[in-house]
């Protein structure tokens, strides 16, 4: 009896200090236990290799639903406008490139696929797709360490690399000493253009702006075409070709009308498509003179002696010759 009142005074008989500090005290524990489990949601320790599962949960992409493993590395998906886009590519039959060290046949790819390219209208992005699904065998195999290498490769840093790979410096040399000699001579536009894409490729420091380009192409046309075009100072290249193309044709025309009048002046066709036909002169002797006779001439209507099928001007005379048609 006495140690139960005992007990009952000294808790009636508490502190009311204590009592808050001891409240104070568990509202303290309780948000440090609170924050500790905060941190371990968080903040997960790595799971032993040996007991990882594969854990299968589904995510929507762009393209729809994908499947995605957790602790599994896989080639990224392929969005599909880019399988379309290389399908569209693909229609177009473009050749394959197997790596073999050919110049010609390297520019010749290369020039190939920048035809497609313009056709098509694709963007950079969209040839770095393309680009890899048309080279095999070890030209492949190089391109794989490339791309890791350089992942954000665009299509001019591709020709830089791939030329210095498949083409060899001396011959890279040799055609860009081509390039700077280059000369329209006795082509056509259309050669001559061609010759100079091709070779512009391997100069690319000589054609770095369309202007550059516009004056170098300029300055190899024949004579005849530059002295049109040169004062005009057309800024750009394509500006010079299409001029450059209308001067041949105009030339062209010109020679074919000067050709046609020259046939009908000596001896051409006339209108009826029967050859015009010669007057036949009668000469006569004069005297007892042996050196030849005395005949009209038909090309200039004067009198020439005829000295054994060779003619004379004879000046000064009025002969009377009579002229017959056959």
């Amino acid at each position: 009896m006495d140690d139960t009142r005992g007990s009952g005074q000294e808790g009636g008989n508490d502190n009311p200090q204590m009592t808050e500090l001891r409240n104070m005290v568990q509202m303290l524990v309780g948000a440090v236990t609170a924050q500790q489990q905060l941190l371990q949601q968080h903040f997960q320790p790595p799971q032993p290799q040996e007991t990882k599962e594969l854990d299968l949960s589904r995510a929507e992409t762009q393209q729809g639903e994908t499947l995605e493993y957790r602790g599994v590395t896989e080639d990224p998906v392929i969005p599909m406008e880019s399988v379309a886009v290389v399908r569209q590519f693909l229609k177009l039959k473009p050749p394959t490139f197997k790596g073999v060290i050919d110049p010609v046949k390297a520019n010749n790819w290369i020039l190939a696929m920048e035809k497609n390219f313009r056709l098509l209208r694709r963007r950079e992005q969209q040839k770095v797709e393309i680009r890899s699904y048309l080279l095999a065998g070890e030209a492949s195999r190089w391109w794989n360490l490339k791309e890791v290498r350089e992942p954000k490769m665009d299509w001019a840093r591709f020709k830089v690399i791939f030329r210095e790979k498949l083409v060899p410096r001396a011959v890279q040399n040799v055609k860009c000493s081509e390039f700077e000699h280059l000369k329209q001579l006795g082509t056509t536009i259309a050669d001559y253009e061609g010759s100079f894409t091709n070779l512009a490729e391997y100069a690319p420091h000589l054609v770095a702006t369309d202007e550059m380009r516009a004056r170098r192409f300029e300055d190899g046309l024949r004579h005849k075409i530059k002295r049109v075009i040169r004062p005009l100072v057309l800024p750009t290249y394509t500006e010079v070709l299409d001029r450059a193309i209308i001067v041949e044709q105009d030339e062209i025309e010109r020679k074919k009308y000067f050709d046609s009048k020259r046939r009908q002046n000596f001896g051409g066709k006339g209108t009826s498509g029967q050859k015009k036909q010669k007057p036949e002169m009668k000469s006569r002797n004069f005297g007892n003179n042996p050196k030849g006779q005395v005949q009209v001439c038909q090309k200039c209507g004067r009198y020439h002696w005829v000295y054994a099928g060779r003619t004379g001007l004879k000046l000064g005379m009025r002969l009377d010759v009579s002229i017959t048609m056959k």
